[in-house]
């Protein structure tokens, strides 16, 4: 490698600590990392059971560079997010989460990358892993976000990637000097803080790209496979966490005009296909209109109630239990 690379893995967690346990278990067994500076950071994002004792227990006897712990009091995942940010002090900056396994070379192949210095901002692959119930019959890959899947093909994209691409959290990789040009995350998105950050960071002509080889995996939990999770998901992932965010779009009622013009034609399929209920395709225009109706409630509170939206995107925005 032409130049020196040191690497930060910044971890958030929250009341996951078995399931932290593999995730430092995984990056342990990272390969040809001898060359590198690796530091592993883990911002406990106020936990009530036993996140600190697993995190001390690894350090014990970790051989990966270093494996810090730190506690991040306020709630929410960009809080705990920042916090990881200023106690980095490597030039790249990995991130991705505390239910995660990571294949052998991600280390590896995340240096090789940023030898290039035109690169700012890098996002990889999210492979899911299906509990043995498997995927459900009315599941559609366009659902994917909903549980951390992506995977956008196996060419590199770049110079640009599409239009509306950012790396998603599970497996984000950045330049520490592009929090010093953009700032840092956005701390009053409660949700899609990385998509938010993605989109500032392409606005201000930093080079992102997608890379396939940046391969990690999530699991599924059971406890997620339910319709209701899914739209429950969806309206919150519709939610407008700023009430100008629609100031360059043709509205009505606050609303962007387009909104009311796909849910018209969702609602229109669904009634013409209503004996395909069970339908993957039926299922995703369903949860398109959730979406939908996400926007328009947020966007009329917004209006109607200024100065109590704040909150209430908190509110609606947080999880319970670890689920929406």
């Amino acid at each position: 490698m032409s130049s020196h690379i040191s690497i930060t893995v910044i971890l958030c967690t929250w009341n996951r600590a078995e399931l932290l346990r593999v995730t430092l278990e995984s990056l342990r067994g990272q390969l040809g990392c001898e060359s590198l500076d690796i530091d592993i950071i883990v911002v406990d994002n106020n936990s009530s059971n036993a996140t600190q004792n697993v995190v001390e227990k690894a350090a014990a006897d970790w051989s990966l560079g270093t494996l810090r712990y730190a506690f991040e009091p306020r709630q929410g995942k960009q809080f705990a997010l920042n916090t990881g940010i200023r106690l980095a002090q490597s030039s790249v900056l990995a991130f991705s989460d505390d239910d995660v396994t990571f294949s052998p070379n991600w280390l590896r192949r995340i240096a090789q990358i940023f030898q290039d210095e035109r690169i700012d901002l890098v996002g990889g692959k999210t492979l899911v892993l299906w509990p043995e119930s498997g995927q459900p019959g009315w599941f559609d890959s366009k659902m994917s976000a909903i549980v951390a899947g992506v995977d956008i093909g196996g060419e590199r994209q770049l110079d640009p990637p599409p239009v509306d691409y950012a790396p998603a959290g599970t497996n984000l990789i950045a330049r520490r000097q592009l929090f010093d040009r953009v700032g840092l995350f956005s701390e009053s998105h409660f949700r899609h803080m990385d998509y938010e950050f993605g989109m500032r960071c392409r606005r201000a002509g930093a080079h992102v790209i997608y890379d396939p080889t940046l391969v990690v995996h999530t699991p599924v939990a059971v406890e997620i496979l339910t319709k209701r999770y899914f739209r429950r998901w969806s309206f919150k992932a519709g939610i407008s966490h700023t009430s100008e965010s629609n100031l360059n779009l043709a509205t009505l009622f606050g609303v962007p005009r387009w909104i009311y013009r796909q849910i018209a034609a969702d609602v229109i399929y669904l009634a013409l296909h209503f004996l395909q209920s069970g339908e993957p395709e039926f299922f995703y225009r369903e949860l398109r209109i959730w979406r939908h109706v996400g926007t328009i409630t947020s966007c009329w509170l917004a209006q109607l109630t200024p100065r109590r939206y704040a909150e209430w995107v908190e509110k609606r925005s947080q999880k319970k239990a670890n689920l929406y």
